[in-house]
């Protein structure tokens, strides 16, 4: 029998609070990390700064991703979506102990809801054919075997054991295809639904999505299998597909972005903003990687350009997006605060911009600004938009777009 139902908003709004909860401990470590309080990079730190990014990376953007999933297919599963409120925070508490094992078998469990997922997102596309469901079928492949890696490397570090091609950057392949291959190619699929609306699968869009898809899985099968020199041969070639997708995105969603009323207190500048976010990403993602054609040794990559590249994809096209997505779907839920939106919408973006100068210019005093402004701002707006969703009867869940 199947278990589809039809309060599917219900079900998205309860993966959107719990990716909240999760939010808020990647929050405050990062916070933390920002001013330079506590020093994460110490052996003894680790786990801790793991949790931080996992709780980022799978409590927020992945939950925040499988439940905006479910309203773009405007239906949900009951157990995939317990699924996966229950065994992300288990996975990522697996990461805080620092226990192999635990994550081992808690994240073999959370695979298999992944593959779930994946399964689930195929016959979504089969039956509404359009871009923003491919974009989505094609960000959780890239999901799936990012996540096979991940697990896998846990597995190792359980047992001891040598799984995964020795001498190939694992860890490298992993983060490149949740980063950019999942998070970025999703993004834009839910992008494009929200601002344009596409029902169809038009022929620029096809290579944008599939260009990116098909360089991801290219780029990380090498880093995995092949030697350093192919490598960068490899990496040149994705730079120019990244290149082509980007401009394409560009092309096709900023005109429909840039018409978004800035100064208005509408959640739909949020999805703007994560637009234009996406170019911002795929520039600095694109140095990084000329930079490690150029010299093939990942270690010669400033830490900051680094850690800007995550950020911009992390906090300016994701948490832009879903911050945009929950307002929306809160609809009519409390606004004792009608003001709150600017705040939420200036704070967190001008902190963020800050936050990536003083990273890539390597000036700690600009990233000790920049960090808790957009902090205390994610904060602000994750309280408020957790009391509208908490209180809303979701009304917004009627809207197709935001445009």
């Amino acid at each position: 029998m199947s278990t589809a139902v039809s309060g599917w908003p219900r079900l998205t709004r309860g993966l959107f609070l719990v990716a909240i909860a999760m939010f808020l401990v990647t929050v405050v470590i990062g916070i933390l990390n920002g001013l330079d309080l506590v020093d994460f990079n110490t052996p003894e730190m680790r786990n801790t700064l793991l949790t931080h990014v996992h709780a980022g990376t799978l409590g927020w953007i992945t939950l925040a991703i499988v439940a905006s999933a479910f309203w773009l297919a405007r239906e949900a599963d009951r157990a995939m979506a317990w699924a996966f409120g229950v065994l992300v925070p288990v996975y990522v508490a697996a990461f805080y102990s620092g226990n192999y094992q635990a994550r081992a078998v808690t994240g073999t469990l959370l695979l298999l809801a992944i593959l779930w997922v994946l399964v689930w997102a195929w016959r979504i596309f089969a039956a509404r054919r359009s871009l923003p469901t491919l974009a989505v079928a094609l960000g959780l492949t890239s999901f799936a075997y990012g996540a096979v890696i991940g697990v896998l490397l846990q597995i190792q570090g359980a047992t001891g054991s040598q799984i995964l091609p020795k001498g190939g950057d694992s860890i490298g392949a992993h983060a490149g295809t949740m980063v950019f291959s999942y998070v970025v190619l999703t993004a834009m699929g839910l992008i494009e639904w929200r601002l344009k609306g596409t029902s169809d699968l038009p022929k620029g869009g096809l290579v944008q999505v599939v260009g990116l898809f098909l360089g991801g899985l290219v780029l990380a099968a090498a880093l995995l299998f092949v030697g350093q020199d192919a490598i960068q041969a490899v990496a040149g070639l994705y730079l120019l597909i990244e290149l082509v997708a980007v401009v394409l995105f560009i092309a096709r969603v900023w005109p429909a972005a840039l018409r978004v009323d800035w100064g208005s207190w509408a959640p739909g500048r949020h999805v703007g903003a994560a637009a234009v976010f996406v170019a911002v990403a795929m520039a600095i993602f694109m140095y990084v990687v000329a930079l490690f054609a150029q010299s093939g040794d990942p270690n010669s990559i400033p830490r900051g350009v680094l850690i800007a590249s995550d950020h911009s994809v992390f906090v300016g096209v994701m948490t832009n997006l879903a911050l945009g997505l929950m307002l929306t779907l809160a609809g009519n839920g409390t606004n004792r605060w009608p003001w709150a939106g600017q705040v939420i919408f200036w704070v967190v973006n001008v902190g963020l911009v800050l936050f990536l100068v003083g990273l890539i210019t390597e000036s700690p005093e600009i990233k000790r600004i920049g960090a808790p402004v957009m902090g205390v701002g994610i904060l602000f707006g994750l309280a408020v938009i957790a009391a509208r969703l908490w209180s809303s009867t979701l009304s917004g869940a009627t809207e197709e777009s935001s445009s």
